[in-house]
């Protein structure tokens, strides 16, 4: 959020600068302190500044209703999952204490996402850089949800979504189940070929690697059921381990003497006894997909 708010900060201050810069320029024209020619030079030149200041400034607060309007549907569908949440209770299908630790989710969820709308509210409503006012100093550092990955509660492996809406809102939720589906069907293409007399072989990652397969298939179906759980924080966490897990597996796997080959996967590409395949990649980019996308579920909880 403070990204985007940062972003339209910096393009409300460029765009007042340059209006100062004109006003100055208007100055120095009507007491002949500039020719013709220098003025409208300048002129031209702050004018196209100005331009693409008001761009940059439509571009952000794009952005901003973009997140105004995801964070309208998550508070929709946390009170909607609140209110069914009490109906539960008062039928008697969820006992008291498991009840109360539920809304207290709940609630917190719910709190976190209106502060979150008045905030991003204030901010559309700005109309200069003053009007944002001082914002969080953004830090080089990671937050410490991406330093420390702590274990979520037990409890909240058990609370999912109450409706498909919130699976992909925010949209950057979508990155972990776009990598768990990437990382399950790559197992499935073309991991090495091989070829000679005119004829080429392809070989799937069971061919090379029945640890791999397993980790593809395994860790790629954890991150597609994980989109569905109701914690961002757990559902990140779920995301990073995943990836992290599904990278390992895959240096050990592509590193170690494979018994067929007589080396390891990647000494055998090396030796151009067999050539690297599509599937190599997308399991690469689906299983650091995953991470990036826990990352940032984690900093949204």
């Amino acid at each position: 959020m403070y990204k985007a708010a940062r972003e339209l900060q910096k393009a409300f201050l460029a765009g007042e600068e340059v209006e100062k810069l004109l006003v100055n320029l208007e100055e120095l024209k009507s007491d002949g302190s500039v020719t013709d020619e220098q003025y409208g030079y300048l002129k031209k030149d702050y004018e196209e500044r100005l331009t693409a200041a008001g761009s940059a400034v439509a571009q952000q607060r794009a952005e901003i209703k973009r997140r105004l309007e995801d964070s309208r549907t998550s508070l929709a569908n946390s009170k909607l999952e609140s209110d069914r949440l009490g109906v539960r209770f008062k039928v008697g299908e969820l006992p008291l204490e498991k009840y109360e630790r539920a809304d207290r989710r709940l609630r917190k969820r719910i709190d976190s996402t209106e502060a979150e709308l008045a905030e991003l509210e204030r901010i559309l409503g700005a109309n200069s850089a003053s009007d944002i006012g001082m914002l969080p100093a953004a830090s080089g550092k990671l937050s410490p949800g991406a330093q420390r990955l702590s274990i979520p509660e037990a409890s909240s492996f058990t609370a999912f979504v109450s409706s498909v809406g919130e699976v992909a809102s925010p949209r950057t939720r979508l990155l972990g189940l776009v990598g768990g589906l990437f990382l399950f069907i790559s197992v499935f293409m073309p991991w090495g070929s091989a070829g000679g007399f005119g004829f080429t072989i392809s070989y799937p990652a069971a061919d090379l690697s029945g640890h791999l397969t397993a980790a593809g298939v395994i860790f790629g179906l954890f991150a597609i059921g994980a989109v569905f759980l109701a914690e961002s924080q757990t559902k990140g966490f779920v995301h990073v381990v995943a990836g992290a897990i599904a990278l390992l597996v895959f240096l050990i796997a592509m590193t170690v003497p494979n018994r067929e080959l007589g080396t390891s996967i990647v000494g055998a590409m090396s030796r151009g006894w067999i050539s690297m395949g599509a599937g190599i990649v997308f399991y690469i980019i689906a299983a650091i997909a995953m991470i990036v996308g826990g990352v940032y579920e984690r900093r949204e909880g």
